[in-house]
């Protein structure tokens, strides 16, 4: 008996071997898998467009593309504590250890209720509006109503920026008007103007919709070539933010985004940046 010891004990360290190696298999399966999963959180100011990428994307790729919309404080603190391989919009945060690249140009429409007769107004117009210097829509060939505008709470929100930029602080800053109203996504924004026949906000482009009319700026339409051409003068960058760890697993999305599928996809919302 004291002979078969040994062939026992082999049998044991032979079965603990195998056992070792379906669980080391198991684990590198899920590793593979996991890796394979790339998480994008996006400003809801460009969700219609990622939205469209990413469900096109994961038709065709093995790779798993989620997306979802937070608000940018959150957004970059997730990207520095690795848990979002990309962000996209936003306005920009001077890190270097983050990394960006432009994706497109979107505009920012002018948006009123239906009703509204006023089709046309001037950046300087549109700054009076927010500055409390307009206070009825007679001053711009309109019913004899006050003017209820509408803005963004956060003053972060890319579209918010870039219209303080562009209209309300240009040529000079000020102070926004004490009769504005403040909504915290573009989903409010254009419901509020939707069922308030005196109230202007604006919008980015791909969030155009019925229940909204689009004015004219200085007279132009609102549209991928007016933007393109640059006469369309209200628009804003929509970046790809990441960290250079991440650049290798995001090159596949990376190129997706610039192939003429990608393209496609983008021309249907604004204008591409490549």
């Amino acid at each position: 008996m004291k002979k078969k010891k040994p062939k026992i004990f082999t049998i044991f360290v032979c079965v603990g071997m195998v056992m070792l190696c379906v669980a080391c298999n198991k684990i590198s399966r899920g590793e593979e898998k996991q890796s394979k999963n790339i998480k994008i959180i996006c400003e809801d100011t460009v969700f219609p467009m990622v939205n469209d990428l990413v469900r096109d994307y994961n038709l065709n790729n093995e790779f798993a593309v989620t997306v979802e919309t937070v608000q940018r404080e959150r957004a970059f603190n997730e990207l520095d504590d690795s848990k979002v391989d990309v962000l996209i919009g936003y306005v920009d945060e001077d890190k270097k250890e983050i990394k960006n690249e432009l994706l497109a140009y979107d505009g920012i429409g002018v948006i009123v209720n239906k009703s509204n007769i006023v089709s046309s107004i001037s950046n300087q117009e549109l700054k009076k509006i927010f500055t409390g210097n307009i206070l009825n829509w007679k001053s711009l060939k309109g019913d004899s109503n006050e003017i209820v505008p509408v803005a963004f709470k956060d003053t972060s929100n890319l579209v918010q920026q870039q219209f303080d930029v562009q209209i309300k602080d240009t040529p000079v800053k000020e102070e926004m008007s004490k009769n504005t109203q403040y909504v915290s996504s573009v989903e409010e924004m254009k419901n509020f103007v939707a069922q308030n026949k005196n109230a202007i906000g604006f919008i980015p482009g791909q969030w155009y919709n019925e229940n909204n009319k689009f004015l004219k700026l200085g007279g132009i339409k609102i549209t991928t070539s007016s933007l393109k051409n640059e006469l369309y003068s209200l628009r804003f960058p929509i970046k790809l933010y990441y960290s250079k760890e991440k650049e290798a697993t995001l090159k596949e999305l990376f190129k997706y985004f610039k192939s003429e599928d990608g393209k496609k996809i983008i021309r249907k919302y604004c204008i591409e940046a490549f």
